[in-house]
């Protein structure tokens, strides 16, 4: 750990308190609050664009007393590792794959369920409602308050050589997060995963560590993998979004005021992420195409089998909280 981090941690205290004595945004003047936002995707990811986006609300709003600095690119640590450090209060913020808190609750399984989500559309509608709402506060004994949720679209594999239906994936390895889920979704399909940081990945591929991996578009493009995966199958076999989380102590420590800030630049960030994924989507698979990639979309029959070989997943989940969120959110139209 970096003495900057070292001393960021001992001054958590007096941060906390100084939140806590009503020391709010004022414009023109105040305290001033500091948080740190490391995450692992390169700064010309969407995702980090938004990141930038709620950062320069927050500041704005808050006449300039609170201040979010970003680390992108994985410097201090993989989402595993980031995630630890929002839970033991290292960094305020950080932004991580929703599967990642399946290590801490195993709620969290929810969002790698196979062909849960109809679509994107369905998706959103679940996330910004009740449900959404519910599942971002799962974490909270964890001292980790979810605010709010970006969009990383539908996650398909990439391999090294064309795939088109589950039997194409027999025998291959796999990269998958660390998600006990995705391992099974993987493990279905007759492939076998793989646990590989994410900013190791395309060494992974590149030296043939790795067979393939699953990912969305953006990141497919903008980590280059497909250069030695240049095989894309649209299989969107799950829809997994990133979420935005804070630690619950230091959100419990500001202003009501305060908190109305974060959550109103979230929101912005948020709207601005997803119009901008869906533009870099289209673009980033039309300049890969042109480069070589083969995309591959599957026919209503395909995606079927793909669908029947995971089913599995759900026949163990009858009677349980899990399944009862999966009948809510199937139930959404």
């Amino acid at each position: 750990m970096s003495i900057d981090r070292m001393v960021g941690g001992l001054a958590l205290g007096a941060c906390l308190l100084a939140a806590g004595c009503g020391g709010g945004a004022r414009q023109g003047g105040g305290r001033r609050l500091s948080f740190s936002l490391p995450h692992v995707l390169n700064t010309d990811h969407p995702v980090h664009k938004a990141l930038e986006q709620f950062a320069a609300e927050v500041e704005r709003r808050s006449g300039g007393t609170m201040v979010v600095k970003i680390h992108p690119g994985g410097t201090l640590g993989n989402e595993q590792e980031l995630c630890d450090n929002v839970s033991n209060d290292t960094d305020a913020f950080t932004k991580i794959s929703s599967t990642i808190l399946e290590t801490k609750t195993d709620l969290a399984r929810i969002y790698s369920l196979p062909y849960l989500f109809r679509d994107d559309a369905h998706m959103r509608k679940v996330l910004d409602g009740e449900i959404g709402r519910e599942l971002l506060d799962m974490a909270l004994g964890q001292n980790l308050k979810g605010i709010c949720y970006f969009d990383a679209g539908a996650r398909s594999f990439y391999t090294k050589r064309r795939v088109a239906s589950p039997d194409d994936l027999k025998g291959m390895k796999i990269r998958v997060q660390k998600s006990i889920t995705m391992q099974r979704v993987v493990e279905a399909l007759g492939a076998s995963p793989q646990q590989i940081a994410f900013a190791e990945l395309y060494t992974a591929l590149d030296t043939g560590v790795v067979d393939g991996a699953e990912n969305n578009i953006p990141s497919y493009y903008t980590t280059r993998h497909y250069a030695p995966a240049p095989f894309f199958v649209l299989s969107e076999h799950v829809r997994i979004p990133d979420i935005l989380l804070m630690s619950a102590r230091r959100w419990n420590g500001l202003t009501p005021e305060q908190q109305r800030i974060i959550l109103d630049s979230a929101a912005v960030a948020q709207e601005y992420q997803r119009r901008l994924w869906e533009e870099k989507s289209a673009e980033y698979q039309a300049k890969m195409a042109a480069e070589g990639v083969t995309f591959t979309t599957l026919t209503g029959e395909q995606r079927a089998r793909f669908a029947a070989a995971t089913r599995s997943l759900y026949d163990d989940l009858a009677g349980t909280r899990l399944m009862e969120y999966v009948e809510r959110i199937r139930a959404v139209e």
